[in-house]
């Protein structure tokens, strides 16, 4: 473990402080609404909240590099990178909805060290540290006790599947599963960290979208990987499971990669 890890997670949650207020100064206001190159919408929310992480980061750690959804990259090769998605569930923020969050994550030499995922509307934060149990709002928090897709609650963000055989995959684990809710954005895996769901599976996410998650599931007791249950990396194919157990992860990949 990294010897100032603690330095890290309270600046982390400093971060932190500074993307609820800056996000929820415009949510549920009427904004401006842009499309990128990809059609996903963006919002002077998105920019400001992310310009404001980042101008603390390169303040305080001059020599850490950032990777974000809104800007350009900045020292990647760096021993330190920050990973942040300043308003993860834009299209939740502009209809006013209170699922999306601020995801912040801190790398070591390519591992995440901590992660966090921010819901301010909802007055949640979950924090996860390396080798540390999860917590929410200071509490620490564990994934359920269920083993097995049939008991299992099942959330996903959206159907977008880029191979057949995934789709075909979680139109299984949907038909099986106890009970199934589309939508959620980064709050699912806070829930699912919290014991309240039990497994989510999304594909086409980014870095900026899955790398806060890692500590946040784990620390909890949950299993998160990609769908041939490698772990998720800066360079993973951009699907994701994520799940209470090991038991039921394993369920997962199996009827996924039949």
């Amino acid at each position: 473990m990294v010897s100032n890890i603690n330095e890290f997670v309270s600046f982390a949650n400093q971060l932190a402080d500074e993307a609820s207020e800056t996000s929820m100064k415009y949510f549920r206001k009427k904004l401006n609404i842009e499309n990128k190159i990809d059609e996903s919408p963006v919002t002077i929310a998105d920019k400001e909240t992310e310009e404001v992480i980042r101008n603390k980061i390169r303040k305080n750690f001059p020599n850490h590099g950032i990777l974000g959804e809104e800007y350009e990259n900045e020292k990647l090769n760096s021993e330190f990178v920050w990973v942040i998605d300043p308003i993860d569930g834009t299209r939740s923020y502009i209809a006013g909805h209170k699922d999306f969050g601020n995801l912040i994550s801190l790398l070591h030499n390519n591992q995440p060290i901590i992660g966090i995922i921010n819901c301010p509307a909802h007055n949640e934060r979950w924090v996860g540290v390396e080798k540390t149990n999860t917590t929410c709002n200071g509490k620490k928090v564990s994934t359920s006790d269920i083993r097995k897709i049939k008991e299992a609650y099942l959330f996903t963000s959206g159907i977008y599947f880029h191979e057949p055989l995934f789709r075909n995959g979680f139109e299984i684990i949907k038909e099986n599963s106890k009970y199934f809710r589309l939508g959620g954005d980064c709050y699912m895996y806070g829930m699912l960290s919290s014991g309240y769901i039990d497994i989510v599976i999304e594909d086409t996410l980014k870095a900026h979208d899955y790398m806060a998650l890692i500590n946040v599931v784990e620390g909890s007791g949950g299993k998160i990987t990609d769908k041939y249950g490698k772990p998720i990396t800066l360079q993973s194919d951009g699907s994701l499971i994520a799940s209470s157990s090991i038991e039921l992860q394993d369920e997962i990949i199996k009827i996924i990669n039949n």
